[in-house]
C-alpha cells in the first residue's frame, strides 16, 4: 500500500510540473503582418519562444527568423486587450534588437537566430500604458503574455526614402508578427 501511495505522489508531482511548464512557456509563429494588423506579402518566416523563469520574476527569450532582408528592429508590443495578428499590436514594451528612433539600424539579412537573452529587471522594459498598474515592469510583460496581449514584431527598412514601404524588405511598420501564446 505504501508503495502505491509513493508512486501516486511521484505521478502527481510530474503531472504538476507538466502543467506548470504549459503556463510558463509561450511561443509565436511569425507571419507576414505589421504592427497595425495589415498583411505583408513576404517569404520571410520566424518563431519566438519565451519562458517565465526564476520563480516568475524574469523571462528568457529566443527569436529565430528566415529570409528577413534589411532588418531594422524587433520587439514585444503590449496591447490593452487580447490580440491576433490582424489587430493593432499596441505600444512597444521590450526591444530585442535595434532601438527607439533615432537609434542605430541593424540593416542586414538574417537567417537564423535574431535575438536571445533575458528580461530580468524592470529597467529592461519600456513603459507602454500608464493605465496598466504593472506598466513598465517584467511582471506586467509576463501578465500580458499570459493574457494573449503580447506580440513579437520584426521590422525592416531598405533605408531608401524613395521606395515604397509596406513590402518585404522594407516595412517599417513590421514585416513579421506573431502573438505569444
Amino acid at each position: 500500500m505504501r508503495r502505491i501511495l509513493f508512486l501516486m505522489l511521484i505521478a502527481l508531482a510530474f503531472a504538476g510540473n507538466a502543467y506548470a511548464d504549459r503556463n510558463t512557456r509561450f511561443k509565436a509563429k511569425l507571419d507576414g503582418f505589421d504592427a497595425a494588423g495589415a498583411q505583408i506579402a513576404t517569404n520571410a518566416t520566424g518563431n519566438a519562444h519565451v519562458e517565465v523563469i526564476d520563480g516568475g520574476t524574469a523571462l528568457e527569450f529566443r527569436i529565430n527568423v528566415a529570409g528577413i532582408n534589411n532588418l531594422l528592429m524587433a520587439h514585444i508590443h503590449i496591447s490593452p486587450v487580447p490580440v491576433n495578428e490582424t489587430d493593432p499590436a499596441g505600444p512597444v514594451a521590450f526591444w530585442f534588437v535595434g532601438g527607439p528612433p533615432p537609434g542605430t539600424t541593424v540593416t542586414e539579412r538574417v537567417n537564423g537566430r535574431l535575438a536571445e537573452g533575458f528580461i530580468i529587471t524592470d529597467g529592461d522594459v519600456v513603459s507602454w500604458d500608464t493605465s496598466d498598474p504593472l506598466n513598465g515592469t517584467v511582471q506586467g510583460v509576463i501578465n500580458a503574455i499570459r493574457e494573449g496581449r503580447a506580440s513579437v514584431v520584426v521590422h525592416t527598412d531598405d533605408l531608401d526614402p524613395n521606395t515604397p514601404t509596406g513590402r518585404a524588405g522594407d516595412s517599417r511598420a513590421g514585416e513579421l508578427r506573431g502573438t505569444l501564446r
